[in-house]
């Protein structure tokens, strides 16, 4: 099959009731008459608020019920957003058996056996309303249908991200740019070649839901095995903004399920070693990450918590990253004036169709304007290859394959005043740290909580704890000029690293029901632990 098949067939099953935007109507007027007669005295009310208003406010059987009403209902009733926060309440936040979609998931799930309907389609799947012109119904299909390859793939584009030989690199070695390392992981398990005897621990989404098929992993807003997230990845191509697995967790919890755990299965690069945190213990704030994602998958806009510095490195699939200098907020990104809240779109999709090729021309490697020149960057990490992020920097990231991944954020002594500063002046800004529900268990096993108990964003008397463990452990780096000067608290001033929030520019789906009743978006897992989750599931 060609790459034009493939995209047309993608394209049909991202929009499976061959909706149309509202513009097409002005070459089908007679069109409209299907929204007109088929909502009757609903008609009046403009698509947002039947939305918004309506329709999301249905229970799931009355939103089951309403698609015999007509075409014009049906369209409505096939909401994917609405299915999918009527689908998260239900199960408490966990994801279980995949059915292809969120509607078809919720109906096999709860109001038919499942066992008798095995994965055939709902005998409603194949109506079609080709005549209903409408931009909010239209839009998740448009999302839902980008490919990234088209623009990531592309004999056009240039990476302007440059790749380095990370053998040998000490932290001091690191650019003040972003970098793609090379040669780092070929010892790794995570990435065994396949003629290595240790090939069953390399990290691919099969192989590791048969090594840990009961474990439990944060995916945004929900709980789910391997196994079940693994039918969901496979088959989301309905979902404009498809579930990200995002543990912060994965290291704990695969230790305590016997045999090797993923910790023992990579090794932080020298370069990455220096991470003053750990001064803090188990105290610490979340720091490490396992990544799982479809295409099309990934993380809008944001900057490391904390004023800290990552490097995320790829054992399966594809990456393409965007990276905007410290200095300059991505079009379509808002920050608030004392930068306590960002405001981004949800989807990747909403920024790549309305901003990337504004984004480019002005601050891309070609911008006519010399100082705006080269603030954007872009560049793909393919597997077995390490991106290095440096604190500050504006970030977004899209998988162009089905990708596996694993992050983590340090603080070396480059890093160290702006986190200082950071953690001084803006402590309500603050993630990632745990409150003790008892006494702190120093000794805890590397990836145990040790007596932590749930995510606060304002746990107390953080940069007071930093300073003095640093005092305790690194005494000579506590006589640093620039770093007495921010302990002592003269020269207060802005800092890198805000944590994004999302705001009025949140996806279509998103509007419907606040964020943190539906599918939560993109995060950087600062949440509860797992068994309060599944009695709250926000996130």
């Amino acid at each position: 099959m060609s790459n034009l098949e493939n995209k047309i067939l993608h394209q049909r099953n991202s929009n499976p009731l061959q909706l149309k935007p509202l513009g097409n109507l002005l070459w089908r007027p007679a069109q409209r008459f299907t929204r007109i007669g088929g909502l009757g005295s609903l008609a009046v009310l403009p698509d947002e608020l039947l939305l918004s208003h309506v329709f999301a406010s249905f229970e799931a059987e009355d939103l089951f019920r309403a698609q015999g009403v007509s075409r014009a209902f049906y369209g409505w009733t096939r909401v994917e957003g609405i299915w999918k926060g009527l689908y998260i309440s239900k199960t408490q936040g966990r994801l279980l058996d995949w059915y292809g979609s969120w509607r078809s998931s919720y109906v096999c799930t709860f109001f038919r056996p499942s066992s008798i309907l095995d994965s055939t389609p709902l005998p409603t799947d194949h109506i079609t309303t080709p005549t209903h012109h409408s931009d909010v119904l239209f839009q998740p299909c448009l999302c839902a249908s980008f490919d990234p390859c088209s623009v990531f793939r592309s004999p056009t584009f240039v990476p302007s991200i440059s790749r380095i030989d990370g053998r040998g690199l000490k932290p001091d070695d690191l650019p003040r740019n972003p970098i793609i390392l090379t040669h780092l992981m070929e010892d790794w398990p995570a990435f065994a070649p396949s003629t290595s005897p240790e090939v069953m621990r390399n990290w691919t989404l099969p192989l590791l839901s048969s090594r840990y098929p009961t474990t439990l992993f944060r995916a945004e807003a929900t709980l789910t095995t391997l196994p079940s997230y693994e039918g969901y990845h496979n088959q989301c191509e309905f979902d404009e903004s498809p579930l990200y697995l995002f543990e912060s967790g994965f290291v704990g919890k695969t230790a305590r399920e016997g045999g090797s755990g993923m910790g023992e299965d990579y090794t932080v690069p020298e370069c990455f070693q220096e991470d003053l945190f750990q001064v803090m213990g188990n105290g610490r704030p979340d720091y490490r990450w396992l990544i799982v994602g479809p295409k099309r998958s990934g993380s809008t806009w944001h900057q490391d918590p904390n004023g800290t510095s990552a490097w995320n490195a790829v054992t399966t699939g594809s990456k393409a990253w965007i990276m905007f200098h410290p200095d300059v907020t991505p079009p379509g990104v808002f920050v608030s004036e004392d930068q306590g809240e960002v405001e981004a779109p949800l989807s990747l999709a909403e920024w790549f169709n309305t901003y990337y090729k504004g984004a480019k021309s002005t601050y891309g490697a070609n911008a006519k304007d010399s100082s705006k020149r080269g603030k954007m960057v872009e560049g793909i990490c393919e597997a077995g290859e390490i991106f290095y992020v440096p604190s500050g920097w504006w970030h977004i990231v899209v998988n162009l394959t089905p990708a596996v991944a694993v992050t983590q954020n340090y603080v070396s002594n480059r890093e160290l005043p702006a986190v200082l500063r950071f953690m001084r002046d803006r402590p309500e800004q603050v993630s990632g740290f745990k409150l003790a529900k008892g006494p702190v268990d120093t000794n805890a096993a590397e990836g145990d909580a040790g007596g932590l108990g749930e995510c606060d964003e304002c746990v107390p008397d953080v940069f007071e704890k930093f300073v003095e463990s640093l005092r305790r452990d690194k005494r000579d780096i506590m006589e640093d000029e620039k770093v007495k000067i921010i302990v002592e608290g003269k020269n207060k001033g802005s800092s890198n690293g805000v944590e994004v929030k999302r705001g009025k520019d949140l996806s279509l789906w998103e509007r419907v029901k606040e964020e943190r009743e539906t599918s939560g978006g993109f995060s950087f897992g600062f949440g509860f632990e797992d068994g309060d989750e599944l009695e709250n599931v926000e996130d």
